[in-house]
């Protein structure tokens, strides 16, 4: 080889030594570039976000700025870094620029998809329609993510094995997610009920039956069935009266929104003692409270609504922490809390006991939790069954019933017996979507799992959402995930205990961006929606006249009885004889009406809203009805 080539390939070789020594190789100046990129990115997205409509958003880009943004942020790391020498400013450069660039995105995809807000909330379509094609979308957001997530743990290019965060700071940490999260959610949940378009199921429900238990104990609604009966008949849910202090004090409606938004968050407490207990760094508790506060299915559904069943991933995460406590008075005191949400919360107490017999090797503790959720699950509903008219919610599980008879037993006799049949009704296309919401976010840790025992845990999802044929128990922007979304953390805290540094760091790191992205696309239309509803009617109608409205529905007589469009009841929550125009109910009244416990259609007042036609209840009424009072959109008739 002649001695000048000998002699440059000498220098390159000490050139890429010298740029290795100051942290600048090929492949860190590359990572530079995509973070400058990512830079860019960002201040195209900050200004333009309706990258759906690919022309228009192509044309307004300003091409100079976006390569100037790129150019300077690439060199102001490579200088930084050159001049420091310091090797962690071009990763963390390169994770900030990639998470903040994906949440960007995944906020600004669904808000450009056009469903009109009267739509996505009275037609469930739209919402089955809207998550599927948000969890494809931010699958592929977490893709990349995952790829630069893997590249920066690889050699703890970040350096976070050299930080340490106090106890202390991960308990702040809790304090500032659990209160940003009430505040924030308990708010905008509540903008669907200030702009009149909560409906009577389900939030009616609960506002009338907070407010009946109110004032007489009871949690009585006629809403539910069109007669006046306890909301015991169709769900046993003795947990409600915890909360009934609360709603004393506040008595209104909007208490239930930050209630629930509290219940919800305060979940991140049970997480900070469980890391605390299992001796997890703070590093990685605080990591977990971010994969728990931006769980996408725990915030999504709390914008329907106001339902028990979120009540249940606190409660089941603070159970864990007893169990790993070893402290049985309050294993139980909570085993009998979670059981008190709901009926079905059984099915949870007995995974968990089977767990615990097992996994844990606890058998007499096991054995006392199962057999408490087995005798809690025989008397709720014997308490369903004599309260209501019809019994627990069968029906929900109809394809498995056998020759007619809608019992548990011919359920499970149908999934021993035909094993083929259970599966071909689990595995469909369109559960694919729900289970990507639930699992995706965590990586499928849970299956990671070095015990096949450990699986137990994830049981409860497959009779509460994947067998069902209620499409609801099977959608995420619903009431049924919360139980299965606590267990599922959970085995993620459980897996990652058993993970060496470099995999737990990848898989914790990646899970904290996917939620983040996830719950962005997931959540962040509701709360865009909600926004722009109560706009809506405030710029249409004036902020005084829904004030107005509000008192307009108030002084509608407490003890009369009242028909109402289904968005009116829940601001007349007071009546304790309230009925909604619905055709479905008219047969149910009309039993109601026989037996002596419901008002027929001739109410002393109806209370309409006009944003809706109401021409031909209005020609039913005739003239038996004459305008009382209007205010906004917002009529109310007094019988003659």
């Amino acid at each position: 080889m002649p001695q000048k080539q000998q002699s440059v390939q000498q220098k390159l070789k000490e050139f890429f030594k010298k740029c290795d020594e100051m942290h600048l190789s090929l492949e860190r100046i590359i990572a530079a570039a995509l973070a400058s990129l990512m830079f860019s990115y960002i201040y195209v997205l900050a200004g333009n976000g309706d990258f759906s409509n690919y022309q228009g958003y192509y044309l307004n880009i300003n091409f100079g700025m976006f390569f100037t943004v790129a150019l300077i942020s690439l060199g102001v790391l490579i200088v930084a870094t050159f001049l420091s020498k310091c090797r962690y400013i071009i990763p963390w450069a390169l994770i900030a620029g990639t998470v903040v660039a994906s949440v960007m995105i995944a906020a600004n995809y669904p808000s450009s998809e056009i469903i009109p807000a009267t739509s996505y909330y009275s037609d469930p379509e739209v919402w089955v329609t809207a998550n599927v094609s948000y969890v494809f979308f931010a699958v592929g957001i977490g893709i990349f993510d995952f790829i630069a997530v893997k590249w920066l743990v690889r050699d703890d290019k970040l350096g976070l094995s050299g930080i340490t965060i106090d106890r202390r700071i991960t308990l702040i940490t809790a304090c500032a997610l659990f209160v940003i999260a009430t505040v924030v959610f308990g708010y905008f949940t509540s903008l669907k009920y200030r702009s009149f378009s909560n409906h009577a199921f389900d939030f009616g429900i609960f506002a009338q039956m907070y407010e009946r238990m109110a004032v007489s104990g009871v949690p009585e609604t006629t809403l539910e069935r069109s007669y006046l009966m306890s909301h015991f008949g169709v769900h046993f849910s003795p947990i409600f009266y915890l909360f009934l202090p609360g709603y004393w004090i506040f008595r209104s409606p909007i208490y239930l929104f930050y209630l629930q938004a509290a219940v919800v968050a305060g979940g991140v407490f049970a997480v900070y003692l469980i890391a605390g207990k299992l001796e997890l760094s703070g590093k990685m508790t605080l990591a977990l409270e971010l994969i728990y506060i931006f769980y996408p299915c725990l915030q999504s559904g709390t914008f329907y609504d106001f339902h028990e069943n979120k009540f249940l991933t606190t409660i089941i995460l603070f159970l864990f922490y007893f169990i790993l406590s070893k402290r049985t008075l309050w294993t139980f005191v909570f085993s009998l809390l979670l059981l008190s949400v709901k009926e079905d919360a059984a099915i949870y107490l007995i995974c968990i006991a089977l767990f615990v017999m097992i996994y844990r090797k606890e058998v007499l503790k096991g054995v006392g939790m199962l057999a408490m959720a087995l005798i809690y699950f025989v008397i709720a509903n014997k308490v369903v069954a004599s309260v209501g008219t019809e019994g627990v919610m069968m029906d929900r599980l109809s394809d498995y019933f056998l020759n007619g008879e809608k019992t548990y037993g011919s359920v499970l006799k149908t999934i021993f017996f035909d094993l083929g049949y259970v599966i071909k009704q689990m595995f469909k296309a369109d559960k694919l979507p729900f289970v990507l919401w639930m699992f995706a976010p965590v990586l499928f840790a849970p299956f990671m799992t070095k015990k096949v025992s450990a699986l137990i845990l994830l049981l409860p999802i497959l009779p509460i959402n994947i067998m069902q044929s209620w499409i609801y128990q099977s959608d995420v922007d619903f009431q049924y995930t919360y139980g299965v979304a606590a267990l599922i953390i959970m085995s993620l805290i459980f897996v990652v205990l058993d993970l060496k540094a470099d995999r737990r760091r990848l898989v914790v790191m990646a899970s904290v961006i996917l939620c983040m992205v996830m719950a962005t696309a997931l959540v962040y239309p509701k709360l865009d929606r909600n926004n722009k509803l109560y706009d809506s009617v405030k710029k249409t109608y004036g902020e005084e006249s829904v004030a107005k409205m509000e008192e307009l529905c108030a002084s509608v007589p407490a003890d009369a009885s009242v028909t109402a469009s289904s968005n009116t009841a829940p601001h007349l929550y007071r009546v304790k004889h309230l009925y909604i125009i619905m055709h479905a109910y008219d047969k149910l009244r009309e039993e109601g009406v026989k037996n002596g416990t419901a008002v027929g259609t001739d109410t002393d007042y109806y209370v309409l809203d006009n944003r809706y036609d109401t021409t031909e209840l209005k020609a039913q009424m005739g003239d038996q009805y004459t305008l009382q009072d209007s205010q906004g959109f917002i009529e109310v008739y007094k019988h003659r």
